[in-house]
């Protein structure tokens, strides 16, 4: 697998994380466990491609951007952008 189809495979699994993101405090247990499927699988990319730190960070806030909505929309559009750029648009 090349670095551009690792990075379209996780474009697509952050899009699915994107368009689930927690409408309640139950559902922010199960968006973790998906969000952990990926940052295992980014941690072991055989190309290592190069991971932006917000993607760390979209994946570790669920909780906070469930309480602020500002933090919310700045960080979703964020990694709307990378997405994009990932070629997952």
């Amino acid at each position: 697998m090349s670095a551009a189809d690792e990075e379209k495979s996780a474009a697509a699994c952050l899009r699915m994380l994107l368009e689930s993101e927690p409408a309640s405090a139950e559902q922010v247990s199960a968006w973790y466990t998906r969000a952990e499927a990926l940052k295992r699988a980014l941690q072991s990319s055989i190309c290592g491609i190069d991971v932006p730190h917000l993607i760390w960070h979209y994946l570790d806030d669920a909780d906070i951007r469930f309480r602020d909505e500002s933090y919310a929309q700045d960080q979703i559009l964020a990694v709307e952008k990378i997405v994009e750029d990932w070629g997952g648009a």
